[in-house]
């Protein structure tokens, strides 16, 4: 993932884990979410995925490569 340095700092730079997911037929947000998150309500990852590829909820395709966030 990306790298990031505060200005001045001297410290190493902070890792953003992120991964990837592709799409397959028949996924939505919904059922990417609850793969996710088994256990866990899936809605704060659905707006998750959504804001992180910049997409709507109703709109990926299969084949389409999502960012997902390490913290999901």
């Amino acid at each position: 993932g990306p790298a990031v340095r505060a200005l001045g700092s001297t410290e190493a730079p902070v890792r953003i884990a992120r991964s990837s997911y592709v799409v397959r037929e028949g996924d939505t947000l919904w059922s990417i979410a609850r793969r996710l998150a088994p256990d866990g309500d899936p809605r704060p990852i659905v707006d998750e995925l959504a804001t992180a590829n910049r997409i709507d909820a109703g709109s990926i395709v299969p084949g389409q490569t999502l960012v997902v966030s390490a913290g999901s």
